[in-house]
């Protein structure tokens, strides 16, 4: 028998266990019906400032915003319409939230197919459901409402047609022709969308070259016009949110230029001192999100697939290994190059964790059914990832049940919220009921309600959600000398009528947040004919002093002088 056949042989067997699947889609659905349940009966997390920024946006739906283009906002507003067709307020923490957990559904799905399909092997598939149930940074995607979670959905959906579009056939040949064109322009379909989401989506190409860079039958199948024309599709479908951008001075562009330091006015020096750091947050953070012991096995599986790329005589196993590599690391090698000049939040490479949990999945398949020397040690530690990782979310979801003994830490010097994995998801809700309770005390019943100010976009979006009556929450990030902000480009507090007026001339006003002296002196309580002294408002989460806010009763509006904190 000759080499060929012998391989042909071997990949033409389909390794069948259906219980594996079984198990696999029986525990998507589980999870897809405990995550709901979780969302609508007992979520201790409320809806954070990036989600209420979201929903601000789908309440002035436009077809581009300051960060980035109108996928998240038209998803939530979809979301939010459907959920009042059912009974549910506009402004309703479970419904903005419920398409995350239709979208990690989707892209679970993904996760098994694309595992099952690519080492034709049913044990595949369940171990990268299973490994990602290991995956704390999986189950944040699974519930927030954030613009990782159409992405995600997306890449993965693309990927998944791009393999099918290069994949050996069951056989085990290697087709000489072409890719198919309808595989190619559905992928192209997916990259736009999720570009509309995120731009990491333009990732995509490239490592999708790099990858046809690494094995001529990729290079073959892939060199052809419609893979440039499922590119220029994708490319298409961003042709609104440009012109938007060029109407608006191309603010999307800046601000992720911004995002990647490259408006950074730091010298050359300065980078180099904090380089170590940046480079240390970034591999830790991943590490962090992936759990530590996950992370460690994904390294160990990329160095061995990397090995036996240049040692195997596998054709088709060279195509396969080639394919996941090249769609893994291209994405975390631009953000550990990134890292050397700015930082990078964990969440930027997110995407590569599609290709590389399935890398994981087909090596870990092997390791846990290889009866060699070190079978028992890969089985103790793959097991010991899934369980450690899944435990970690779980506390995550119900760290507020240790609430009642933080009072003790607090007595020995140790803030708990600062520990809390989730604190970043508490306290909104006590926010905007403090500030509602201070704005209620200014208003006398008669003519308009206070207006409410903050000094940033993220608070000012969080309050006006979670005010009961979600008045415009005006943020006076710029004017203070901050930040822009997505509010830089709505009508601000500052607006004039037709007759040149200012329109809230004479409101009174709850300002919230953190001011330089000069800026408070020179900027703020100028712009009002009275300014109470501040006070200080602490918020309390299950008996645990978790933040103080700052707060002041403004009266009478007069206008900011925009001019004035340019000085500061």
């Amino acid at each position: 028998m000759s080499q060929s056949t012998s391989v042909a042989d071997k990949v033409s067997e389909f390794i069948r266990r259906p219980w594996c699947s079984v198990v696999a889609i029986t525990l998507l659905i589980v999870s897809f019906i405990s995550n709901l349940v979780f969302l609508y009966h007992h979520c201790p997390f409320d809806l954070s400032e990036d989600e209420s920024h979201y929903w601000l946006w789908s309440q002035h739906m436009a077809w581009g915003y300051y960060s980035k283009g109108p996928g998240i906002a038209a998803i939530i507003y979809v979301a939010t319409h459907i959920g009042r067709m059912f009974g549910a307020p506009l402004a309703s923490m479970p419904v903005i939230r419920t398409p995350a957990v239709i979208f990690s559904l989707l892209s679970g799905v993904a996760t098994w197919f694309l595992a099952r399909r690519m080492f034709r092997d049913d044990r595949a598939g369940l171990m990268a459901i299973l490994l990602s149930a290991g995956a704390p940074v999986f189950a944040v995607g699974s519930l927030i409402m954030t613009i990782d979670s159409p992405m995600y959905l997306c890449w993965a959906w693309a990927v998944v047609c791009l393999w099918m579009a290069v994949e050996p056939r069951p056989n085990g040949e290697l087709p000489q022709g072409k890719a198919p064109a309808g595989w190619l322009y559905l992928s192209g379909v997916l990259f736009g969308l999720g570009i509309l989401a995120k731009p990491v989506l333009l990732f995509l190409p490239p490592s999708a070259l790099i990858a046809a860079m690494m094995n001529p039958y990729l290079r073959r199948r892939l060199a052809t016009w419609n893979s440039l024309g499922a590119v220029l599709v994708g490319l298409a479908m961003q042709i609104p949110t440009l012109i938007w951008n060029a109407q608006h001075h191309w603010i999307m562009f800046l601000h992720i230029g911004g995002e990647g330091g490259l408006e950074s006015r730091s010298g050359l020096l300065a980078h180099l001192e904090q380089l170590p750091a940046h480079v240390g947050l970034y591999i830790g953070s991943q590490a962090g999100i992936l759990a530590g012991i996950l992370f460690g096995l994904l390294v160990a599986a990329i160095w061995q697939v990397i090995v036996r790329l240049r040692r195997s005589h596998d054709e088709i196993e060279k195509v396969r290994w080639a394919f996941l590599i090249g769609l893994t690391l291209p994405i975390f090698g631009f953000y550990f190059i990134l890292s050397l000049w700015t930082k990078i939040e964990p969440n930027w490479p997110a995407a590569g964790y599609f290709t590389g949990i399935v890398l994981l999945a087909g090596v870990a398949t092997h390791w846990f059914n290889d009866p060699g020397k070190l079978q028992k040690a890969w089985r103790f530690w793959i097991i010991a990832a899934v369980v450690w990782g899944f435990s970690l979310t779980v506390l995550a979801e119900n760290v507020q049940r240790l609430y009642s003994w933080a009072a003790t830490w607090e007595h020995n010097g140790i803030p708990f919220p600062r520990w809390d994995p989730a604190a970043r998801l508490h306290g909104m809700k006590l926010r905007a009921d403090a500030i509602e309770k201070v704005r209620m005390s200014m208003w006398k019943g008669k003519g308009p309600k206070p207006m409410v100010i903050s000094n940033r976009w993220d608070v000012a979006s969080s309050l006006d959600f979670y005010i009961p009556d979600h008045p415009f929450v005006f943020c006076i990030g710029q004017i203070c000398g901050g930040r822009q902000s997505q509010y830089d480009l709505w009508p601000g507090i500052d607006q004039k009528t037709k007759s040149g007026r200012l329109r809230y001339a004479g409101r009174d006003a709850v300002l919230t947040g953190s001011f330089s002296g000069p800026i408070f002196n020179h900027v703020i309580r100028p712009a009002f004919k009275k300014v109470s002294p501040m006070m200080h408002i602490p918020l309390y989460y299950h008996h645990v002093l978790f933040k103080t806010l700052n707060v002041w009763k403004c009266y009478g509006f007069k206008g900011f002088d925009e001019k004035a904190a340019q000085r500061f």
